[in-house]
């Protein structure tokens, strides 16, 4: 037997993580032996692992180097193991269902509680004491279903956040608004917050192509700025195809006022073999087809997500090029948060 009270070298805890293979496959360590269980507590007094979960641990330097996204999945993955029965819900269960992805909201594997059970408390597991209603199998996974699972984002979140989880359940599943709308008066009647739900339903729009997209449209709405056109397509002279804009507001005049929202991913070509060249093609592109937009005698105008943070600053940028401008969206304990805030937040 170990003595608890001596200290594991590193060496010992790789050893541990070879034994039971604890980085195959990108899996976590998941102690059904008691053994391993026991090795992994003593080793986790040392510090040298992280207890995720009942049961379930983690290399502290390979965990801290996971991203977002990887973390929620392989964590969720072994509870799933470990807990059978465990039924995932929020910002975890649309990941899992390929809806939406918002960082900020994914800091916690969210499982759902029931009333009558106590559980163990876990950094990074967060438990919701929400009625389940239908559930889904998706692989190991017991989700709440995608439904269900929007409407819970929509009724709990911040507007900013809650429009790009609604927009990928119309995007990835065909569902409409009136059918979400629908499915809500029928199954989530008396929810803590569902009327704010119903609010966010109203500005659903599948044809927002990623979670980024629809938070910047959020901010839009939250400053006041007329909710855009999305994906507008302006044709080219002679018919030769057309440009596509990620956001459009007609003007008076009948000219396009366009917006782009601009990512690293704009400019990147993993099919290349010179990043550096394909990012110049891309963006010399770029620069004739505005030059194109302008001589047709439309407006083009560009910005970042960062640019969005602040949204009264933001508002006014986008009121300075002339696009419309109606009531703020009145999400009261967020809409005025700066940009520091967001930066935190994020």
């Amino acid at each position: 037997m170990l003595d608890k009270g001596k200290h594991f070298p590193q060496s010992y805890a790789r050893m541990l993580f070879s034994a039971v293979g604890i980085h195959q496959d990108g899996q976590l360590l998941i102690t059904i032996d008691p053994w391993d269980e026991r090795r992994a507590r003593e080793l986790m007094q040392e510090e040298l692992m992280l207890r995720l979960y009942n049961h379930v641990y983690a290399d502290p330097v390979y965990w801290n180097n996971l991203g977002v996204e990887d973390r929620i999945f392989q964590l969720a993955s072994a509870i799933a193991v470990v807990e059978p029965d465990a039924v995932f819900c929020g910002a975890t269960a649309a990941l899992l269902y390929g809806i939406g992805s918002a960082y900020t909201l994914l800091d916690k594997v969210q499982v759902l509680l029931p009333r009558s059970t106590r559980r163990d408390t876990y950094e990074f597991v967060e438990y919701k004491r929400w009625r389940p209603g239908e559930v889904w199998r998706l692989g190991l996974f017991t989700l709440t279903d995608p439904c269900r699972t929007v409407v819970d984002i929509a009724r709990s979140s911040a507007f900013r956040y809650a429009l790009g989880y609604v927009d990928g359940l119309a995007r990835e599943y065909d569902v409409e608004r009136e059918e979400l709308r629908a499915y809500a008066q029928a199954n989530c009647r008396g929810l803590h917050g569902i009327a704010r739900a119903f609010d966010v339903f109203e500005y659903m729009d599948g044809r927002s192509d990623n979670g980024g997209e629809s938070e910047a449209r959020a901010a839009m709405i939250l400053a006041g700025v007329a909710a855009p056109e999305l994906q507008v397509e302006i044709t080219r002279p002679g018919n030769a195809g057309y440009y596509l804009a990620d956001y459009g507001w007609q003007m008076p005049d009948g000219s396009w006022t366009l917006a782009e929202l601009h990512g690293l991913g704009k400019f990147e070509d993993e099919a290349q073999n010179d990043p550096e060249r394909a990012a110049a093609k891309t963006y010399r592109a770029a620069l004739m087809r505005d030059a194109n937009l302008r001589a047709m005698g439309h407006n083009v105008i560009h910005f970042k997500l960062s640019d969005t943070y602040d949204v009264e600053s933001f508002g006014a940028m986008m009121r300075g090029y002339g696009i419309p401008t109606i009531k703020p969206y009145a999400d009261s304990r967020w809409r005025n948060r700066s940009r520091s805030t967001f930066n935190k937040l994020r």
